[in-house]
């Protein structure tokens, strides 16, 4: 019912409603909706393409900053290797048979050495050394020599156990500088352990070493060791208001379907994530959603040198500002192209719509009866038929409306005549009949017959005006007629009617035997002696059920080339134009030469058998 109310109301409104205006408003509509698709189609796909550009430019960036920043790997291991070599210190750290102030005295050049190589090394916070030698002698200054139980309990000393060397994670010592580490064995002359080398590097050294690459340290890095841990973590995510966070998921779920994303549960990258989607010795990015801050572009490098590699998050707001803003500025752009096209488009409306206006107003004056109206032609093809259109319909009325003064004109002056011939032919009644009854009264028989006749034919030729009359009374017509002629002429005339008694009640034009019978009369002049002439109607059947009417004589025939467009006689013409005026062009007279002689016309009218039928006829109904 709802819906139904809402189509009629529509409807109301778009019959109220001006052409141009619905051809304004579709065309904005139209190109509001298509305007808005594009832009939205392009931002998508240009988001894409950007992004996923931007995280390879930033892939490649993180990439040369993993190779740069772990140069300082070679030193560090360099120097280890030259303390482990180092014959001086192999010997220094052999105290089986020295005595206590001999052990003190090697402890002492085990620190200098120690402190020498901290001072030409770069980049390094502290050299330990860890071994139990010393373990005898009272330490009565502080170095960096320590006894091996200070390390035995860390994580990371177990994997002393099975290699030379390895980079080892370390716990912040008091003043917060250490944080990772390298560690390597000593060995005697013997092959045994007799020492460690722990080489600390603290945050500041290792942040230095990425401090020349611009950006790397946008968002948050994680320096992940071999084993996928995270060993130090650099930089900070800014947090973002509570007003952009559903613009950077919407902006998230746009990278996720190019940059292959993750939905993590986790809102942290930790060392868990890294193990289960990092590659080993491969690099990429991931797009992580439901991070606290939105969603997050985590980049992997490819593995340094010991398998160390950088592990960056940053947020994707951050990289799409730029684009985000090239966005508003297209949409301003394409928001100003509309409004200069609805501009554009009410302009060429309204020159389109103009001459339908014109044609408006001259129907109007048309209605009040100015006939003279015209219309300009216009430029398009159109509105140029509409025009010409309008332009003859005006002319057609103009004609139109002179034929019907002209009809009329005739009808009165019609009327006028048949009021004044109806006394004529009451004074021709009266004396045909007083001279039948003057004849009787000298016996002239014959005269008496003939005027008889006379004054039939002429009651049934005038008929009251009308124009259609009975079939009966059309065959009394030509019998009257006949009888007259059989009186005068020298030759006899033989008269035969064969007669569909089905037919005798309908209407027929009248006065249409007569003319025929008169010229097989006149024209015909048998051989024979004798005229005959013979009268057949029928019905023929059919969807029409047309009436047809054959007149026959035995006369000489018709004239060679004779035609009945070209005839010079009056009555033969005259019966075809009044059949075909009353009842139409299908309806006629045809006349055509017999082949035992004589001439054979053939009359078809249409089937009338009452008076609302007939005057259905008259007006031009049927």
């Amino acid at each position: 019912m709802g819906k139904g109310r809402w189509s009629s109301f529509i409807n109301q409104k778009l019959q109220q409603s001006k052409l141009s205006t619905l051809m304004v408003t579709c065309f904005i509509a139209f190109n509001l909706l298509l305007v808005s698709v594009v832009v939205w189609l392009a931002y998508q796909s240009f988001s894409a393409v950007t992004f996923a550009e931007i995280s390879k430019a930033r892939l490649a960036l993180l990439n040369e900053s993993t190779r740069r920043g772990f140069d300082f790997i070679t030193g560090v291991t360099g120097t280890a290797y030259a303390l482990a070599s180092n014959r001086e210190l192999s010997n220094l750290l052999e105290t089986a048979d020295t005595g206590r102030l001999a052990q003190i005295h090697q402890r002492r050049e085990v620190s200098r050495i120690l402190d020498h190589t901290m001072v030409v090394s770069e980049g390094i916070t502290s050299i330990e050394l860890y071994t139990d030698v010393f373990n005898e002698v009272t330490v009565t200054m502080a170095d960096r020599i320590f006894p091996v139980d200070t390390i035995a309990h860390d994580s990371w000393f177990a994997t002393l156990e099975t290699a030379d060397a390895a980079w080892v994670p370390l716990r912040e010592n008091e003043s917060g500088q250490s944080l990772v580490g390298y560690a390597q064995r000593i060995f005697d002359s013997r092959g045994g352990t007799v020492a460690y080398v722990l080489i600390r590097l603290s945050r500041a050294d290792i942040v230095r070493r990425f401090a020349d690459v611009p950006m790397v340290l946008d968002g948050k890095v994680l320096l992940v060791d071999t084993a996928g841990n995270v060993v130090m973590q650099m930089g900070k995510v800014d947090p973002a208001g509570e007003n952009e966070r559903a613009d950077r998921r919407n902006e998230a779920s746009t990278v996720q379907e190019t940059g292959g994303a993750v939905n993590s549960s986790s809102s942290i990258i930790d060392s868990a994530w890294i193990q289960e989607h990092v590659k080993p010795g491969a690099d990429g990015y991931e797009v992580v959603s439901g991070q606290p801050g939105g969603a997050q572009l985590v980049l992997y490098s490819r593995p340094a040198m010991l398998q160390w590699r950088l592990v960056q998050t940053i947020p994707v707001y951050t990289l799409l500002s730029p684009l985000r803003q090239a966005g508003w500025q297209i949409l301003g752009i394409a928001v100003l192209g509309l409004l200069c096209s609805a501009v554009l488009a009410y302009l060429f409306v309204r020159q389109i719509i103009r001459p339908l206006r014109q044609l408006i107003k001259r129907m109007r004056q048309l209605e009040k009866g100015d006939f003279d109206t015209r219309v300009q032609l216009s430029f398009t093809e159109e509105y140029a038929h509409l025009a010409y259109g309008f332009n003859h319909m005006a002319s057609q009325l103009t004609t139109l409306m002179e034929q019907v003064k002209d009809e009329s004109r005739a009808k009165r002056e019609a009327q006028t005549g048949l009021l004044e011939a109806q006394i004529k032919p009451h004074f021709l009644y009266n004396t045909l009949d007083m001279i039948h009854w003057r004849a009787l009264d000298y016996e002239a028989k014959d005269i008496s017959r003939m005027i008889v006749q006379l004054s039939k034919l002429l009651r049934i030729g005038l008929s009251g005006g009308r124009l259609f009359i009975r079939v009966r009374d059309e065959l009394e017509h030509a019998r009257c007629y006949v009888n007259i002629q059989s009186e005068r002429l020298p030759f006899s005339i033989q008269y035969q009617e064969q007669i569909d008694p089905r037919i005798r009640g309908c209407y027929i034009p009248k006065i249409i035997l007569q003319p025929f019978i008169e010229n097989a009369v006149m024209h015909g002049h048998p051989e024979e002696g004798t005229l005959r002439i013979q009268v057949h109607m029928h019905e023929v059947e059919g969807p029409h059920q047309d009436i047809v009417i054959r007149i026959t004589d035995n006369g000489r025939g018709l004239p060679e080339g004779w035609k009945l467009e070209e005839t010079c006689g009056i009555g033969v013409r005259n019966v075809h134009q009044r059949i075909q005026l009353y009842c139409g062009k299908r309806y006629g007279v045809q006349l055509g030469d017999r082949e035992s002689g004589g001439v054979e016309v053939t009359i078809t009218l249409p089937r009338i058998e009452t008076d609302e039928q007939l005057n259905l006829w008259l007006d031009g109904e049927k």
